[in-house]
């Protein structure tokens, strides 16, 4: 059962997966003269309230920087996480570990994180793999959060156009499901 189920993850992520990346690939050429361009509806509008969207693959990171609160809020929710884990209380509890009881693609995030911070790289790296990423986006988006509002938009429109050209945060994201895969296999 354990088994088919994990079959069928695979499956729904790889199907994404090709789907965001025959998505970009179609429309690398409009991609890259969208983003040259300063036409309506191309980058940030007079009010510097919009970022460039592609039709098809929208980033995620960039959507995320792109309100402030919306990144202030999850800062502050993975720095209360971190700060409860790290003090030795328990912290938010999984939901997909608690009611399916098996861990989640994120599971020991928090802990690695801490590790990471403590400089316990080997045991961070063990515990979970993609913690120095997670790390490397937390501060990320820490940074362009408070950056004046000239800065941050421009931070938050080369995040975009580097998202759009390569999909890194669906690569990010198959590789944590293939990871999380195997580790509910070994």
């Amino acid at each position: 059962m354990l088994f088919s189920f994990l079959l069928k993850i695979f499956a729904l992520t790889f199907q994404l997966f090709n789907a965001i990346k025959m998505g970009l690939f179609q429309n690398i050429s409009r991609l890259q003269r969208d983003s040259r361009s300063n036409l309506p509806g191309h980058g940030y509008t007079h009010t510097g309230k919009n970022i460039p969207l592609g039709r098809e693959h929208k980033p995620f990171f960039a959507s995320l920087l792109q309100k402030r609160w919306v990144a202030l809020i999850l800062l502050c929710a993975v720095a209360l996480q971190t700060v409860l884990i790290s003090v030795g209380l328990r912290g938010w509890q999984c939901p997909i570990h608690s009611t399916l009881a098996i861990p989640c693609p994120g599971c020991g995030l928090s802990t690695a994180v801490i590790l990471l911070i403590k400089g316990d790289w080997q045991r961070a790296i063990h515990t979970h793999a993609f913690a120095p990423v997670f790390l490397f986006a937390i501060v990320l988006m820490g940074t362009i959060s408070i950056l004046p509002e000239n800065l941050h938009r421009k931070a938050v429109l080369q995040i975009a156009a580097i998202e759009k050209h390569t999909a890194f945060a669906a690569y990010i994201l198959f590789g944590i499901i293939i990871y999380w895969i195997f580790r509910l296999l070994v």
